[in-house]
């Protein structure tokens, strides 16, 4: 069929914000991610389903979706789960339709106005799909391709009558002529819908399958940090237990140190030495007149006297009842010789310089 003339939408729309086109920059913002998709590394990770598309001459190829190139390949193509047939132009209205920019709801409308004046075919037979190129800063171009349900059912029937009780996808050529990806555009409606649920559903599973891998990945990141925080709240634990049940030891501890901090003053203040002068003075004035001494030596508060007296044990009580001694006591028996008239003693006490300033 001969392609009918051009004619010119009047229909148009703008979107900016600070001066920059919304419209241009989404559809390059969109070329860019299909050419991303195309990356090894994306790819794998945003599988497409193997499509075998029936070419009007020369038997199947193998594709990968309307934007992939043909892979001649009879072997994979045979292995395709899906399967998609490629009419030929004989059968095909094509429109070039040059229009304002307009967005892709708005290009959508216009594009099926253009078509219901300009179909040959009944509005129930009518299929079309169209695909735009690159806007300029003002306009754009669309390509219109047009064909009746029932000439796509005869030539299936002619071409391919395998195919009548399955849910092929039709197929058509893309229009080279534009300055975009020309590849190929699938007639909507038929089974197209079965594939693009699938690829989604694995792109699902890939993207669940990355986050996995992303957590896994995070978790043995923060593992060793997690570990070292669990010890220090178990060593924090641990020193609170044991700080618990060593309270009453301190605390045992430290009346210890009062005890012996108070111990070492009574030392101090005990072993502080008494003048030799009060000493002798308070010595002389506790013995009596009947007694005479032999030796005397002081150490400290010690004194250790020897001499010879009446009655030794009238001494020590006499010396035990005179204030500034105390721990009288004889480490030897008194002894009186053969026909000596007094006894012979050893007498040690103690000074007590708390009481001895009170007796001089």
């Amino acid at each position: 069929m001969a392609a009918l003339p051009q004619t010119q939408s009047q229909t148009s729309s703008e979107a900016g914000l600070f001066g920059l086109d919304l419209n241009s920059l989404g559809r390059d913002l969109l070329v860019a991610w299909r050419a991303m998709l195309n990356w090894p590394v994306i790819a794998w990770l945003w599988p497409k389903s193997d499509v075998r598309l029936w070419l009007p001459k020369g038997g199947p190829a193998l594709s990968r979706g309307v934007n992939s190139a043909l892979i001649h390949d009879k072997a994979r193509a045979r292995a395709a789960r899906f399967e998609a047939v490629l009419l030929p132009e004989s059968i095909l209205l094509r429109r070039s339709i040059a229009m304002p920019k307009l967005q892709a709801a708005e290009v959508q409308a216009a594009l099926a106005l253009e078509v219901g004046s300009l179909s040959p075919f009944s509005p129930d037979d009518v299929i079309w799909t169209h695909q735009t190129g690159r806007p300029t800063h003002t306009a754009m171009q669309a390509q219109v391709v047009i064909t009746s349900r029932k000439l796509i059912a005869q030539h299936l029937e002619a071409t391919h009558p395998q195919l009548q009780t399955q849910s092929a996808e039709v197929w058509v050529t893309g229009g080279a002529d534009l300055a975009s990806e020309s590849g190929y555009l699938a007639l909507p409606g038929f089974g197209e819908t079965r594939r693009q649920q699938q690829d989604v559903g694995w792109r699902w599973v890939c993207v669940l399958l990355v986050l996995l891998a992303l957590g896994l990945a995070i978790a043995i990141a923060a593992t060793p940090t997690i570990r070292l925080y669990l010890k220090s709240l178990q060593a924090n634990q641990a020193l609170a237990t044991a700080v618990k049940k060593a309270g009453p030891v301190l605390a045992q501890r430290e009346a210890l140190l009062r005890a012996s901090e108070q111990v070492a003053s009574l030392n101090k203040l005990a072993d502080k030495p008494v003048a030799p002068l009060q000493s002798l003075t308070l010595i002389t004035q506790a013995l009596p007149d009947d007694t005479s001494l032999l030796s005397l030596q002081v150490q400290g508060l010690k004194v250790t006297m020897t001499g010879q007296t009446a009655n030794a044990a009238s001494l020590m009580k006499q010396l035990g009842s005179t204030a500034g001694l105390r721990d009288v006591k004889a480490p030897v028996a008194a002894t009186k010789p053969l026909g000596a008239p007094r006894e012979q003693f050893t007498i040690e006490f103690m000074l007590d310089p708390a009481q001895l300033k009170g007796a001089l």
